[in-house]
């Protein structure tokens, strides 16, 4: 069955008891926060919770560590406490990456410490989605790729919202399928508006992705909701594969639609997470 990347829930790394309470969530990665979630000076303290917390808990689902960039003090002090934890995350969240080259930094230190860390790209400029092509097949531990809006709309000086981000939202979706790598979509703000969050949720997930970042618990049930089928589609999934098994491959009728390779492709992917 394939990892569900539905719902990432950020909590702050020098707050180790959010860190526990999260473990116990139903969220599919919990995200440990180095980095714009810690005032710079509590990083070090920050460092030493989640290395700590990392080897103490035990996680309902994924876990991975979003680190400071690789270009600065920080990020560099994150790897090397990285290297002397002694339970590694499963995932490391990397963030404003504008180059392949920035992925393979991490590719090659995790492999010289023998981390088998998944890499999750986070593009948060234009710089970087200009790269996305190169960004998104430079190297094999790149799991996901996640879209930044709140510091490109910033960049871009345009509001963060639905339509000005929308072109930027889809220039993802093409990469990520180049690669065949799940989309992950921004957080949304307003934590106390689950129907707008719902919303959201459904409009990116008809533009391709697979999830969304999330800011509080209480968004979780909804996100982890929207990118699940639901029941029509599982039963529509199952009767498109069970007709290609009794009629063969080709363009088949299902419920009065033609259904063809890349929709049975679809099918069993729908079968597969549900």
């Amino acid at each position: 069955m394939p990892k569900l990347l539905r719902s990432f829930l950020f909590v702050p790394a020098d707050r180790p008891d959010r860190i526990e309470k999260a473990a116990a969530m139903q969220t599919d990665v919990v995200v440990v926060e180095l980095e714009d979630g810690v005032a710079p000076e509590r990083k070090a303290m920050a460092r030493n919770h989640a290395g700590r917390m990392l080897a103490q808990l035990d996680f309902n689902g994924d876990v991975a560590v979003r680190v400071n960039r690789i270009s600065t003090l920080n990020g560099v002090a994150d790897i090397l406490a990285l290297a002397e934890w002694p339970h590694k995350p499963d995932m490391l969240m990397i963030p404003k990456v504008e180059s392949a080259g920035e992925i393979q930094i991490y590719d090659s230190l995790l492999t010289e410490i023998d981390a088998q860390c998944e890499l999750i790209p986070l593009v948060e400029s234009s710089r970087g989605l200009q790269a996305m092509t190169s960004i998104v097949t430079a190297s094999s531990r790149i799991s996901a790729i996640a879209f930044g809006g709140a510091d490109l709309s910033a960049e871009l000086e345009c509001l963060f919202a639905w339509e000005p981000l929308l072109i930027h939202r889809a220039t993802l979706v093409a990469a990520g399928a180049l690669a065949g790598i799940p989309l992950i979509d921004a957080p949304f703000l307003e934590i106390r508006d689950n129907p707008g969050l719902a919303n959201e949720c459904k409009r990116v997930r008809e533009l391709g992705y697979s999830g969304k970042l999330c800011i509080h618990p209480s968004q979780l049930e909804t996100v982890n909701r929207a990118f699940s089928p639901t029941q029509e589609e599982v039963k529509r999934a199952k009767r498109i594969l069970e007709a290609v098994a009794s009629q063969g491959s080709g363009a088949i009728a299902v419920d009065g639609r033609i259904v063809d390779g890349p929709l049975v492709v679809a099918a069993q992917h729908v079968v597969d997470i549900a």
